[in-house]
């Protein structure tokens, strides 16, 4: 393939997904605290990627879940610190667990799922709350 056409396949697939009702994807240069590509809800599960540490995620995890009043019951750091988790209920009374994943060293995944078979909304809320933490 010669270089027009690759340019014309890439353009069209920018065009299909901006056209397609997917999350805009932000570059990981926009700053600190960026969310990165699109957010994912899936089987009740709730998936966004940030520029940011473990350790800046993390913080902000805990600030945001404290904000919403959640009452953590665990809390779970694995041994090479590639993966923590949070465990608990919502003010509400539901079971939730926030997963934090270390992409690399500045880029971490957070999934969130409340409730056995999630909560979008009450997801996305998290989620809103990390990025504005993270911002600061």
């Amino acid at each position: 393939m010669n270089f027009v056409t690759k340019t014309g396949i890439l353009l069209l697939l920018g065009a299909t997904l901006a056209s397609s009702g997917c999350a805009v994807l932000v570059g990981a240069g926009a700053g600190a605290g960026a969310a990165i590509g699109a957010t994912e809800y899936i089987r009740g599960e709730l998936k966004q990627t940030y520029a940011a540490s473990m350790e800046k995620a993390w913080n902000a995890t805990i600030k945001a879940i404290e904000t919403l009043k959640m009452k953590p019951s665990e809390k779970a750091i694995d041994n090479v610190d590639q993966n923590r988790v949070i465990k608990g209920q919502t003010e509400e009374g539901k079971d939730f667990q926030i997963t934090l994943e270390a992409a690399s060293k500045d880029v971490t995944t957070v999934k969130i799922r409340i409730g056995f078979f999630g909560d979008e909304a009450y997801s996305k809320r998290v989620q809103e709350l990390i990025a504005q933490n993270l911002k600061k």
